[in-house]
């Protein structure tokens, strides 16, 4: 009978579908997959990364679907892994840097540059989703394709952004997916999109006034 009892109980703690998240340095709220790993960085005030990964999925490159949310100040350089420096001005030279040196000539856009004021509560986005071949090493073994053209592995890049402008920077939400692999999670991207809510302009910025229900934090 304790036994019956049990397995009863556990078929009753399935757990949720999502999960609500605030960064460490509580400037933003947002909804993300349920069990998904968190990493965080950040570089000052100017700066700051979130990375959501998902389960091991093949389909998309090094095996794992992910999610994103970056914080950029205006004109302030923050230093890539390679060395290289990266700055903007703002949300549309962003636009304009990633699609131009990221992605360059070879790229599709799926989902033309939009103004939308349908996807996060209350603010005007950019939204785009752009796709774009990458080389990668031939020891590369999940999420790529051989280029038509040239017969080499690539990382067969589909990815989507939302970037939202802010006083004194902006944020960029991204799902940086494969051609393959897109519709797996696009919906959960556009839930934590619809979800996402900035509390303060940026990691180091003023609080804001909200602009929909802040939920209790997680954790």
């Amino acid at each position: 009978m304790l036994a019956v009892l049990f397995f009863l109980s556990f078929l009753g703690c399935k757990p949720p579908k999502y999960s609500y998240y605030t960064s460490p340095a509580r400037d933003f709220q947002c909804r993300v997959p349920w069990g998904w790993e968190v990493m965080y960085d950040k570089e000052g005030k100017t700066f700051a990364n979130v990375t959501f990964i998902g389960p091991f999925e093949p389909e998309f490159y090094m095996g794992a679907p992910s999610f994103s949310v970056r914080w950029y100040s205006r004109f302030a350089a923050h230093r890539l892994r390679d060395g290289s420096l990266e700055m903007y001005g703002g949300a549309d030279d962003f636009i304009k840097q990633a699609l131009g040196s990221l992605y360059r000539r070879d790229r599709q856009m799926d989902q033309a540059v939009t103004e939308r004021q349908d996807i996060v509560a209350g603010r005007t986005v950019k939204y785009f989703v752009v796709e774009s071949p990458a080389p990668v090493p031939h020891k590369a073994r999940w999420g790529t394709a051989l280029d038509s053209r040239t017969g080499q592995p690539i990382n067969p890049r589909k990815h989507a952004y939302v970037v939202v402008p802010m006083p004194s920077g902006f944020y960029v939400l991204a799902y940086p997916a494969t051609w393959q692999a897109y519709d797996k999670y696009k919906d959960q991207f556009a839930d934590l999109a619809r979800n996402f809510i900035p509390l303060k302009d940026g990691p180091g910025g003023a609080s804001l006034p909200p602009t929909a229900p802040v939920h209790k934090p997680v954790g």
